[in-house]
């Protein structure tokens, strides 16, 4: 699927925060939009490069909403804004 065709997933554009875990790290990023396909996070200076596979922890304090957790891969060359870099992930397994 190309990267225009993953633009007909909806996307819910949230800021909460998600742990992020990589084979080397794990750390605090803000979940910026989400959809069935992937989802954009934002951390501080880690520019993580295409391919890296990280898992993602989202914790609901909402009883209505569960707990979200997913392995993916990074497929974006990361966009930086100052000391923060957006990084755009493919799921490839959802929990």
């Amino acid at each position: 699927m190309s990267a225009v065709d993953n633009r007909h997933f909806y996307r819910m554009l949230i800021n909460e925060n998600c742990r992020v875990t990589t084979a080397d790290d794990s750390f605090v990023a803000v979940c910026k939009d989400l959809s069935s396909a992937g989802m954009a996070f934002e951390v501080y200076d880690k520019p993580l490069p295409i391919g890296t596979k990280v898992n993602i922890d989202i914790d609901s304090q909402n009883r209505e909403f569960p707990s979200f957790s997913a392995e993916a891969d990074v497929i974006r060359e990361p966009l930086r804004h100052g000391n923060h870099f957006v990084i755009g992930v493919k799921f490839t397994k959802m929990n």
